[in-house]
């Protein structure tokens, strides 16, 4: 028998938001709708995130063979890891799907998928899986996109830097042109 896997969260913040359109990405060559999602590590959500995951390594056992790979990568990160004052305190799952998701707001009304923005707050429905890639020795849990749900406006996030940051320090590299 499954264990369940499947997480609604509670109040999260959304970062790159990709879900007008699928995209392929070097790690697959099969277009995926995708979301970050910032969960604060005081979050009752944690407790829903981390239950999912171990359920899903325990559906991991047919796979692996009938223990828990030494190896194991999950899709839960530690963002303050990640150094960015948006992701401090807070922990981070990256989810995708081939599927569209839907997107509604507080009151169940449908949304268009512009509506959802880097930095919006939301709930998120989700499901975490095992996988096992043989040919590369991965094992892991992963984490699939269900549904969005959009609460509130949020202070957006920049996920690019500025020509002017960049380029503020002169450059000379002593070769004359």
């Amino acid at each position: 028998m499954k264990l369940n896997t499947k997480v609604v969260t509670g109040s999260v913040k959304l970062n790159y938001v990709n879900i007008k359109e699928a995209r392929s990405n070097a790690l697959s060559s099969e277009p995926k709708y995708s979301i970050t999602i910032i969960i604060h590590k005081e979050s009752n959500t944690m407790d829903k995130i981390y239950e999912g995951i171990y359920n899903a390594t325990k559906n991991g056992l047919d796979i692996w063979d009938g223990k828990v790979p030494d190896n194991l990568i999950t899709c839960l990160k530690d963002g303050d890891a990640t150094g960015r004052k948006e992701y401090e305190d807070s922990f981070y799952i990256n989810a995708t799907s081939k599927y569209r998701p839907q997107v509604v707001d507080k009151d169940l009304k449908i949304l268009s998928p512009d509506e959802l923005y880097n930095g919006c707050l939301g709930r998120v429905s989700i499901n975490f899986y095992p996988y096992n890639h043989k040919e590369s020795g991965n094992c892991g849990i992963s984490c699939e996109l269900l549904n969005l749900q959009k609460l509130k406006d949020g202070e957006k996030i920049v996920n690019r830097a500025s020509a002017v940051d960049d380029f503020s320090v002169a450059y000379d590299d002593g070769i004359l042109v």
